[in-house]
């Protein structure tokens, strides 16, 4: 019986251990700044592609502070594009693809959410202050009425862009690359490819990180109520985000259109098949760009 029981006691301070562990790297992943760019002799701004840029802050409550790349696009009256990486990813994500980006709009902008890249303090957002933040970023840029913002996001990205199209109407347009259904969900996957018990513990770490204001959100909900284009690109074997729950995500908006690229993972839609995607994003952009106002017709 006392064996019993101390197999007991060691068994719930690991799983214990473990979805400690989990909630700690939700919220601290490890850091693609700058310095760790440079580090690898990879370009660390835009200027180092040779695309012209400025650089401010987004400034928000508790001395949270998100760097901001600022970079003019090549079109005069296209939208003002806004791009959000990934959990564990930066702003640099962005910049070898920045190129393809200035082509479809007049304006390019690029964060580094919550306890990512060079944000300051540590603690990421998980999709909950994170869409608080992008809709704050949005009455920052004061873009002109006449100007669409189309929003552009990869797996968490993907998620607070949803989430934000749900709650702004502001947001014209979204490309959602490989979003998922909730927080639970990249946990859980993220256990299981490490042949840990991932349903429990997932679960456990959802119900602390709760504890510490990180509140899970439903992305085909938000999806459902959103009144724009959205795009939601995925690849059938993903790992990350099960290509069912991003399916699911794009029937629910309204105006949602979905691709699915057999073969892809978590990030490599493009690679695979540029020609379709690239297609894709550029009817979306279309279909939301705002027409310009007509002068008033003399009397």
């Amino acid at each position: 019986m006392e064996l019993l029981v101390l197999f007991g006691v060691a068994a719930l301070l690991t799983i214990t251990l473990i979805v400690v562990a989990t909630m700690r790297e939700a919220l601290r992943p490890r850091r693609r700044t700058a310095g760790w760019a440079l580090a690898r002799g990879m370009p660390s701004d835009p200027g180092e592609v040779d695309v012209p840029f400025s650089e401010w802050t987004l400034d928000r409550p508790g001395d949270v502070r998100l760097p901001v790349w600022d970079v003019p696009g090549l079109r005069a009256h296209g939208p003002v594009l806004i791009l959000v990486h990934g959990w564990g990813r930066s702003r640099l994500t962005w910049l070898p693809h920045l190129g393809d980006w200035r082509r479809r709009g007049s304006r390019i902008v690029m964060i580094d959410l919550r306890g990512h890249g060079d944000a300051e303090p540590d603690g990421a957002g998980l999709g909950d202050t994170d869409v608080d933040d992008l809709t704050a970023l949005l009455s920052r840029l004061d873009a002109p009425p006449e100007t669409a913002v189309v929003v552009v996001g990869r797996s968490l990205g993907a998620t607070v862009a949803i989430l934000a199209a749900a709650a702004s109407d502001r947001i014209d347009g979204v490309v959602a690359i490989a979003p998922y259904e909730t927080l639970r969900v990249p946990l859980r996957q993220r256990l299981w490819l490490r042949g840990l018990p991932a349903t429990p513990i997932a679960w456990l770490a959802v119900q602390g990180l709760r504890l510490v204001g990180r509140r899970p959100r439903s992305t085909r909900a938000a999806a459902a109520r959103t009144t724009v284009p959205t795009l939601v690109v995925l690849g059938d074997h993903d790992p990350i985000s099960p290509v069912a729950d991003g399916v699911a995500i794009g029937d629910a908006a309204p105006e949602g259109r979905v691709e699915v690229v057999r073969g892809a993972g978590h990030g490599n839609h493009w690679a695979l098949e540029p020609a379709r995607l690239d297609a894709a994003v550029d009817s979306l952009i279309a279909s939301c760009e705002r027409a310009p106002a007509t002068a008033p017709s003399p009397s």
